[in-house]
């Protein structure tokens, strides 16, 4: 069940809704209070975007506090005692800063946006003390992996203190140590397991699906085909992009040493 999106707007988000942002969108407090009134006896999760914590405190005092399945996204840092009121009526929240890092806000946008989002990582932080690494998804549900998962796995060593969330929420990386997040998700979610056996049936013949596996197997980014930028290329594996341009094929093929008819065959 995909989250509702709700985002309080302000001069600082009001620009994604010309990119088509599929979110509603509350443009004053009374639009807050009655969004709030509306959702929170459904069954269905919500996420909240808002920039600042003080766009949603009012919250606190408006709404009773108990079984909420509500979902705070802040796009602005915000301290721990800020964090702890609004844990009263959200569920998770999430911020930048103090350990917590995230997607670059381009990325980030457009995985919050996604249809798949849940199975995208957004950001997270990791816990030397307690030794796990708590990572968010799009829908930000929080997924916890210990550390010795990571180090039992092939390559180089990872370095907690250097976690960063890159590729459109597909990989995890700490230094140079990178692993992608359908390896985490799989191997920590039961549920994506079954969803991700059954894409394998539908799609593990595809074109874009044979694009990724290829450029994997020559251990390359999406970001590095001159003149295609990171989105269209994860667009293109997700088979999001049913008919690419016969240059952004050619362009692809090339940098990966085959033809444009040898792509989908991998």
């Amino acid at each position: 069940m995909m989250p509702n999106l709700l985002l309080v707007s302000d001069e600082r988000t009001h620009r994604w809704a010309g990119d088509g942002f599929p979110a509603e969108w509350l443009r004053s407090l009374d639009d807050v209070f009655g969004a709030w009134d509306r959702v929170a006896g459904g069954r269905r999760p919500t996420i909240w975007i808002a920039h600042e914590a003080t766009q949603v405190c009012p919250l606190v005092q408006h709404s009773q506090r108990s079984g909420s399945n509500h979902r705070l996204f802040l796009l602005n840092r915000t301290n721990r005692l800020e964090r702890e009121v609004l844990s009263l009526v959200f569920r998770v929240v999430v911020s930048p800063g103090e350990g917590m890092r995230l997607l670059p806000m381009e990325e980030l946008k457009d995985v919050l946006a996604a249809p798949e989002r849940g199975d995208l990582i957004i950001g997270g932080f990791a816990s030397p003390c307690d030794e796990i690494v708590v990572l968010y998804r799009g829908t930000l549900e929080p997924v916890v992996v210990p550390f010795a998962w990571f180090q039992r796995r092939p390559g180089a060593n990872p370095r907690f203190d250097s976690l960063s969330v890159t590729d459109f929420g597909q990989t995890v990386a700490f230094g140079d140590y990178e692993v992608a997040a359908d390896s985490i998700l799989y191997a920590h979610d039961a549920e994506y397991r079954k969803r991700a056996r059954q894409r394998e049936l539908e799609r593990d013949d595809s074109f874009g699906a044979s694009v990724r596996r290829l450029r994997l197997s020559h251990g390359l980014r999406r970001g590095d085909f001159a003149g295609i930028s990171e989105k269209e290329v994860a667009r293109i594996e997700r088979g999001e992009i049913e008919s690419p341009h016969r240059r952004t094929l050619e362009t692809i093929a090339a940098r990966l040493g085959v033809s444009v008819e040898e792509l989908g065959s991998y």
